[in-house]
């Protein structure tokens, strides 16, 4: 605790923030949170803060190299730069820049879009790397309206995968978690299984500004020997709510709307209270852990307990 105050105290915000362009409705140095503009130096330390207060412990080892100095001054080579706080600053200029995500509430954003991982996967430096894939996809595709989360969701499903954005082809190969499942493992080999692919895809719709998420259950059935699976979850700030669907590699031809069109949401994948989570970057009141089924000793993932919700909708299918 006295190292993140420590931390919270040294700060100097106004070395902290690079330079954010704003294309719209607020000034160059705001950004936007639904009807409201913050000052761009505020909303970092806001999301500074919430990264750092939550921290697992192999993260807190690591702050310093993360970014998260007691001194945030330039440094000879780079050496004041982390992940973490570089991956701030650019999802700040990717939502005053793009449309859909300027309505995105501040605590869903600082969240499900801001922060550097998901769940121990191994930390690099994704951001930039996706954030140019992503854009390279949207001026690929001028004609595709981009107006709503599912329109963006499914131009980048449709297109990041098999059309060299990402410098090699990804396809889904079973049984590679914990092999290959951080994003740039899953680039390098070129393939991965269910965990590695959601990630992958997970981090491309947060470096589009979207807000998401990882979902899935360690078990099928509450049986270990009937296998887990690993999906994303998309927050929908006009809806308010959160939908799911998988990275086209692990079953393509879904849908954000139909929860049937999902292979494994069934009234046989649910029976005998398969339980289904989802993770975040803050424990909440009841301390629910995510759930590893690579490591299930691991209680430090933060998690949201989204087992009802797969209990209801599936069942109907």
């Amino acid at each position: 605790m006295a190292l993140l105050l420590m931390l919270f105290t040294f700060i100097p915000s106004s070395l902290a923030i690079f330079e954010i362009t704003a294309a719209l409705p607020c000034s160059s140095n705001e950004v936007p949170f639904a009807s409201t503009c913050i000052p761009s130096d505020q909303s970092y330390l806001t999301a500074y803060k919430f990264l750092l207060a939550n921290l697992p412990s192999w993260d807190v080892s690591n702050a310093a190299t993360l970014g998260f100095h007691n001194n945030t001054g330039e440094q000879v080579d780079g050496l004041d730069d982390g992940i973490a706080t570089l991956g701030i600053n650019i999802s700040l200029t990717t939502k005053q820049s793009q449309p859909w995500a300027v309505d995105v509430p501040e605590d869903i954003f600082n969240e499900y879009v801001v922060p550097y991982a998901h769940v121990n996967e191994a930390r690099n430096n994704w951001r930039p790397f996706l954030t140019k894939a992503v854009n390279a996809i949207f001026e690929a595709n001028p004609q595709i309206s981009l107006f709503t989360v599912p329109d963006v969701v499914y131009l980048l499903n449709d297109n990041l995968w098999h059309t060299g954005v990402l410098g090699n082809n990804i396809t889904f190969k079973s049984s590679q978690t914990p092999l290959i499942y951080d994003p740039m493992s899953t680039i390098v080999f070129g393939y991965a299984s269910c965990t590695g692919v959601s990630i992958l895809f997970a981090d491309a719709l947060r470096a589009a500004g979207v807000p998401a998420r990882i979902a899935g259950t360690p078990a099928w059935n509450r049986v270990q020997e009937n296998g887990n699976h690993n999906w994303v979850e998309v927050y929908d700030h006009q809806t308010k709510d959160w939908y799911f669907i998988e990275a086209a590699p692990a079953g393509g031809g879904e849908s954000l709307t139909n929860p049937c069109d999902k292979w494994f949401c069934s009234p046989d994948r649910m029976e005998n209270g398969t339980q289904v989570y989802s993770t975040r970057w803050e424990f909440d009141t009841t301390g629910t852990v995510y759930p590893l089924a690579w490591d299930l000793g691991n209680k430090e993932v933060p998690g949201v307990d989204r087992t009802d919700y797969y209990q209801k909708v599936c069942n109907k299918c």
